[in-house]
């Protein structure tokens, strides 16, 4: 009876709440932090914390987090590093896994924060960076093809199998593993009317289904996509100008995706890889 949009379904296999969050904080120092380096990019691998949802609900603290983990490292604050380098690694005087899990727990969940407490238009086109606007705006007028609707990106009925494949992760999980997210917001870009229309859809689909969206950390991977914490990238695009580009076939190159589509790509889940 709750006035919901009854079409999103609940997502059964992630239950929340504070005690299911420390377990799932346990299972990953325990069985995953030592991988996450240089594993967290695979889908195959399934290294990442997938703490965000419980983090975004209040379900345990970055600060809890963080606690855990340094008492994991026998860590103190007279191992931080020299200073500014300029470097990711190396500053907490932690192990390189753990650092590179602090550079994501930390440094960009508290750049999102900041930026959505200094600014009240994080969720609008006009927010982005100067230079992302005038390459974006340069190329409107580009040709787009192929180019689909809200529809038919919710529906996940675009001719990429790996970007339906994370459209139907969200869907029935609410959430994309990390990597892909990147690629499925860079191609909404890609196969939208413009720039504007791209953002819409992206906030549209993250909010609906995502269970970490409506977060501040959630628009600046949205925001990301289209150029905001990062810097003009060559060769110029089409369509995306300078922003940084990416593609399915360099995805297929990079990762073991095969497991991934077998799991979650329409047509082919329990293929075997």
């Amino acid at each position: 009876r709750l006035p919901i949009d009854h079409q999103v379904t609940p997502v059964g296999e992630t239950p929340g709440g504070e005690a299911v969050a420390r377990a799932r904080l346990r299972r990953f120092l325990d069985r995953n932090l030592a991988r996450y380096g240089e594993a967290r990019n695979e889908p195959a691998e399934e290294v990442t914390s997938g703490l965000s949802p419980y983090l975004h609900f209040g379900h345990i603290s970055t600060a809890e987090i963080l606690t855990t983990l340094a008492t994991r490292e026998d860590w103190t604050p007279a191992r931080l590093g020299p200073g500014k380098n300029g470097k990711k690694e190396g500053w907490w005087g932690m192990s390189a896994a753990a650092e590179s899990f602090l550079d994501e727990l930390v440094t960009w969940r508290e750049l999102g924060y900041n930026h959505a407490a200094l600014r009240d238009d994080i969720d609008r086109y006009e927010s982005l960076p100067a230079w992302a606007k005038a390459t974006l705006e340069a190329h409107t007028g580009d040709p787009r093809e192929p180019v689909y609707t809200l529809a038919e990106f919710e529906a996940a009925a675009t001719h990429d199998e790996i970007w339906n494949a994370a459209q139907t992760q969200l869907v029935r999980e609410g959430t994309i593993h990390n990597y892909l997210r990147m690629l499925w917001g860079k191609k909404v870009l890609h196969w939208s009317k413009s720039p504007r229309e791209a953002l819409a859809i992206l906030i549209e689909l993250n909010n609906k289904y995502a269970l970490d969206g409506r977060n501040p950390n959630s628009y600046s991977g949205i925001f990301w996509c289209l150029g905001r914490y990062d810097r003009p990238w060559a060769p110029i695009r089409p369509i995306f100008g300078s922003i940084r580009y990416m593609s399915s076939d360099s995805t297929r190159r990079k990762l073991k995706i095969g497991p991934y589509l077998a799991r979650y790509a329409p047509g082919r889940q329990g293929e075997l890889f």
